[in-house]
Formats: C-alpha cells, structure tokens, sequence
C-alpha cells in the first residue's frame, strides 16, 4: 500500500533546497585555495553549515523515497542534477594536450578549476574530468606530484566532459582573452573543444550517505 504524504510540495520544496546547498557547496569547494586563515575559517563553518543542511535534507529524502511513485520520480530527477546518476545528452569534449612543455598542466590545476567553474556559470548539467564525476563534494589535491579528484589519481591527457548546451558552453571557453586562449598561449598546452551530441556522464559512484562533519579535515 502507498503511503499518502499530504504535504508532498514541502518535500519537494526541500530536495530542491537540498540541490541548491549542493550547487552552493560545489562552487566553494572548486574555488581556489589561495586566502588568508581568517577566510578560510569562515569558509570551513559555511562548509559545515551547508553540510549539515544536506544531511538532514538527505534524511527526509530517506522517510519517502519508497512512498509514492510520483515523488520517487522527483527524487530520481533531482538525484540526476545532484550528480548521483548517469546522464546523457549534448555537450562539448574538451581535451588538454600537452604541446611541448616542460611542465604538467596538473601542476597548475587552478586552470582546470577555471575551466570547470566556466562551465558551471554556463549552466553545465553534469561535468567529468577524466570519467570522474563532478559533483557537490568534488575535491582536487595536488599530492606527492600527482592529481587527485577526490581520491582518483588522475593522469595526463586530461579530458573533461560537459553536458548542457553546446554553443553557450563552447563560447564561455573560447571568450576572447578567456580561459581556452590564456592555457594556449602561457602554458603551451592545445585546448581542444569539440561539440558533440551523445554525451555520456556516469553518476558519482556512491551512494548519498551522511556526511561526517568533523572529520572536514582529514
């Protein structure tokens, strides 16, 4: 027997609220690490105060998942955008090729955040660096002369997918005196974009799940 939720437009209203603590949190998390103590203290307690709310956001989800079909649907839809499934659609291909430089452009991932950042300001539905899945908690390391995205080793050539609309997100690379044009020519590395129209992006490959706020840190 389905179990009747008479206030299904809150939970609605919630999972929607959770996904925009997700963008939210995405966008601080990609930003680059260069301030100062002071700052990075306050971004630390948005970043648990955003956390928090995705918790108990993700523990109301929870009561309903298996309640009404109609609302499963909307979890399911809202899950896509959050980056927990697999996506497919159109979008571009861009592939950074080493043109005889010394140095690895993983050395230099703040252009890589650059990039990913363009493409979220381009209303880019889901991103993925190398099959790695963007999503709100994605994190890049520079350790032991090696890049990781979360906790994947990601090696040289990089490719990123993006899916959303080909030209919107093709023109927020190639701006004049932009991102694409800045790695070309002070980084000796070819920023090769192609549009394609059967994108595939497989969802981040766990499961939402609680997150352990104190263990921020680690």
């Amino acid at each position: 027997m389905k179990i009747k939720i008479p206030y299904k437009s809150v939970v609605i209203c919630s999972i929607f609220l959770g996904v925009l603590i997700s963008i939210q949190f995405k966008t601080i998390n990609l930003e680059n690490e260069g301030m100062t103590t002071s700052k990075k203290g306050e971004q630390l307690l948005l970043e648990n105060s955003l956390k928090e709310q995705i918790n108990t956001i993700k523990r109301d989800i929870d009561k309903y998942k298996d309640g009404d079909d109609i609302l499963k649907a909307e979890i399911n839809y809202y899950e896509e955008l959050a980056g927990y499934t697999n996506i497919n659609g159109p979008g571009i291909t861009i592939k950074l090729i080493n043109n005889g430089s010394e140095d690895s452009i993983i050395y230099n991932y703040d252009l890589i955040l650059s990039i990913i950042n363009k493409l979220n300001s381009a209303q880019a539905t889901a991103i993925s660096i190398n099959e790695e899945r963007i999503v709100f908690d994605t994190y890049l390391n520079l350790k032991e002369d090696s890049l990781y995205i979360n906790n994947t080793k990601i090696k040289e050539p990089i490719t990123i997918n993006a899916i959303g609309d080909k030209d919107t997100l093709e023109s927020a690379l190639k701006i004049k005196y932009g991102i694409a044009w800045e790695i070309e020519k002070y980084y000796n590395y070819k920023v090769d974009i192609k549009s394609d129209d059967n994108i595939n992006i497989n969802g981040y490959d766990k499961k939402i799940k609680d997150i352990d706020v104190g263990n921020l840190n680690e």
